[in-house]
């Protein structure tokens, strides 16, 4: 079963580790590729400002404007002091009159946007090419200079390591230009065929325009970001799969060890009772005691509840540990138990103990015996964990009350059953829990207050409390003050093993 149970762990580890690496690395590239979009966006605004501000440091264009040397010199001039603009002319209409070097536009078609104060993008359309260039024009009346604006490839600022991988639109849709087509701008891209895997679109607009930048990529491109083949993924996710399975087996083995050394602690009854002291803190005499589990190994080594109890509940071993603690407490008393004052003594139950009469059997023969003596048995239940059936329940609770033996809550407040248990189960005591005594004398804290509603509900309810964790003396003063005078804590004293406590309260 477990060996079906660890390729089960293994095989499931590995395809969402395969899956989630593929994930987190395709999401890494779609990262970096919006930064792409981002950036080539970036880099045409800057392209279109920085040119703007070159073609208006140009002189004013009138009627008298004529072509002359030195006006040639001046637009040469533009183009070599310019970083992004390869040729400057002026236009009268589609006529270029005047241009930077000898190669001419011959413009037969131009379509234009408005994006600013005298100024326009468009797009020309040369009679000898199908090629569309990009122009940016600053009106000056009837005339206009005209740049044209260096391709943006996109190369130039992004790593494209690939070829025929992507492609780059730019589309401007103009508010004012309502009577023109909207054009699509398409410069230093690579075209490419196949599925378009990437598209990745940047919006900008202002009031004259709304330009879309859309770069788009195939399969090709997106590989170059993405860090891990198909490969790579799989070995990773071999070697991580298998280390949790390896994790999976060690802490089956590890339960299973635990579970083996709880059953054998069990029959060699090394699970054995600590008893602390309940004090009446008026008389400082002792009331009662709770008795609290402690695993003493056969090396003679004393292991915490902490360590055991929650997987001995967890595994169902906790009501067999309970009665092979309860018949070494059994033992402690009926040789030494009659030495000191009668008493109550406290036995922690969980709602398993509830679901049939063992434990009810168990506890009336103990009285029955008369091992005991005069002290009488109470049981402790914590509402941390839930009782599902609480009318079965309160059943199996009224034969313990018709022998003498009454329930009290543990860490009241704490858990799932709040006072419903107190309504249902015919509870007699409240226990307040530690979290609540610490936070006396603690100013504007919400939980002091709810100790003091615990109190007064226990009173109005006619119950008896008692303070669990008390530790220092402005604690027990505050509960005196409030009516509460049953003490357990390290206040008085810690849980001590039978000896201790027999002999600290020998004839007390």
């Amino acid at each position: 079963m477990e060996r079906v149970q660890c390729y089960v762990v293994f095989i499931v580890s590995f395809f969402i580790l395969n899956m989630g690496l593929k994930a987190l690395d395709y999401q890494i590239a779609d990262t970096m590729i919006k930064r792409d979009a981002h950036i080539l966006s970036e880099k045409l605004t800057m392209y279109i400002e920085d040119t703007a501000q070159e073609l208006k440091a140009l002189p004013q264009l009138d009627d008298s404007y004529a072509c002359s040397e030195s006006n040639e010199k001046l637009l040469t001039m533009s183009v070599f002091n310019s970083t992004f603009i390869r040729w400057v002319g002026v236009m009268d209409e589609l006529e270029v009159i005047c241009h930077s070097q000898a190669i001419p536009r011959h413009v037969e078609k131009l379509v234009r946007h408005n994006i600013g104060p005298d100024l326009k993008l468009a797009v020309i359309n040369q009679s000898h090419s199908d090629i569309h260039e990009l122009f940016l024009a600053h009106d000056h009346g009837d005339k206009q200079y005209v740049a044209s604006i260096v391709p943006m490839n996109p190369r130039y600022f992004i790593p494209v390591d690939c070829k025929a991988c992507l492609e780059y639109t730019i589309t401007i849709d103009g508010f004012q230009d309502n009577l023109t087509a909207v054009p699509v701008m398409e410069f230093g891209f690579e075209e490419f065929e196949g599925e378009h895997l990437i598209i990745e679109e940047v919006v900008q607009q202002n009031e004259y325009y709304i330009a879309k930048f859309s770069l788009t990529g195939n399969e090709e491109y997106l590989k170059q970001y993405q860090s891990l083949s198909w490969e790579y993924r799989a070995l990773i996710s071999f070697l991580i799969a298998l280390a949790f399975t390896v994790a999976f087996w060690y802490r089956k083995q590890s339960q299973g060890s635990t579970r083996a050394n709880i059953k054998k602690g069990i029959k060699n009854k090394e699970f054995i009772p600590f008893y602390q002291p309940v004090i009446n803190s008026q008389s400082n005499e002792i009331v009662g005691v709770e008795v609290l589990m402690r695993w003493r190994q056969f090396n003679g080594d004393l292991i915490p509840p902490n360590q055991f109890i929650p997987f001995a509940e967890s595994a169902g071993l906790i009501v067999d540990m309970t009665y092979s603690m309860l018949n070494v407490m059994v033992d402690e008393m009926e040789i030494t138990g009659q030495q000191v004052s009668p008493l109550f003594i406290s036995i922690n139950i969980v709602p398993e103990h509830l679901e049939d009469d063992k434990l009810y059997q168990y506890i009336k023969s103990l009285k029955e015996s008369g091992k005991l003596g005069k002290h009488r048995v109470s049981l402790e239940i914590t509402e941390r964990q839930p009782i599902t059936d609480l009318v079965k329940a309160r059943e199996m609770l009224d034969n313990f009350y018709s022998i003498g033996v009454d329930l009290k809550l543990d860490d009241a407040g704490m858990g799932y059953g709040g006072f419903s248990y107190v309504q249902k189960l015919g509870i007699s005591t409240l226990k307040i829990d530690k979290a609540f005594i610490d936070t006396i004398g603690v100013k504007d804290n919400f939980n002091e207050k709810t100790l003091d509603a615990i109190i007064s509900f226990a009173k109005k309810s006619g119950l008896s409390v008692i303070a669990e964790g008390v530790e220092t003396e402005s604690q027990v003063n505050y509960l005196s003050q409030q009516g509460v005078d049953l003490i357990q804590g390290y206040f008085f004293s810690k849980p001590l093993d039978s000896k201790t406590f027999f002999t600290t309260y020998h004839n007390s």
